[in-house]
């Protein structure tokens, strides 16, 4: 591939826009059920929480969590892509539980102090230059006790794509851990899963899973 198709593949999959980028959420969506499946496991919501996802993008693979959160139950979605916001407003508002899908960057998302429960992303942290940052503000969200659950891909794999070296900030499971636990999180470790290959359009990659979790 020539250097611009790599980068516009880069900004598809930090941002998906227009009519690639509502391609892109479908892709993701097959791409990503392994990794999301495994970080729902770890979050494990129960009816009546309060949960938060960064970026959920087009909602398909959040709602069988809201059907778990239930009628007491809250879900709030942050997404910067506006096509995928638009399109997780669509399919979630649907839902029994309690559903705000916010379009803008998590770090300017206006969530109530403390209310969390339980705070997910997938795919998330590459895309984040200042990760002392994000934790920092995830905190202020969450109530005592409340865990969060990253889903990542490893180094390893990261650095055998292609179009890495376009906003992605790459980083070891360890160095999350270590970042996490020095923001004042506790109980923080990780499990590995070897994914073996998927598809991404045309592109074959190699993949696996770093599931990340910690509490405050």
């Amino acid at each position: 591939m020539e250097e611009s198709q790599l980068e516009a593949i880069a900004s598809q999959l930090s941002c998906p826009q227009g009519v690639a980028g509502i391609e892109t959420g479908h892709k993701m969506n097959l791409l990503n059920a392994f990794i999301t499946a495994r970080t729902l496991e770890k979050l494990a919501a129960s009816p009546g929480e309060t949960i938060i996802e960064i970026g959920p993008g087009n909602g398909a693979l959040s709602e069988a969590m809201l059907n778990t959160l239930g009628t007491e139950g809250s879900y709030y979605g942050i997404e910067l892509s506006e096509d995928m916001a638009n399109a997780a407003q669509q399919r979630l508002s649907k839902n029994q539980c309690n559903v705000e899908i916010m379009n803008c960057d998590c770090h300017h998302a206006d969530i109530p102090a403390k209310s969390a429960d339980g705070i997910m992303a997938v795919n998330l942290l590459y895309f984040i230059q200042d990760l002392d940052a994000l934790f920092k503000q995830l905190k202020t969200w969450m109530k005592p006790g409340a865990r969060v659950v990253f889903g990542v891909r490893s180094d390893k794999s990261l650095n055998s794509l292609p179009f890495v070296h376009y906003k992605f900030n790459v980083r070891t499971a360890d160095e999350i851990v270590e970042i996490m636990s020095s923001n004042g999180f506790n109980d923080v470790d990780y499990s590995y899963h070897d994914e073996g290959e998927v598809m991404l359009g045309d592109m074959p990659l190699l993949v696996d899973s770093v599931i990340i979790h910690g509490r405050i």
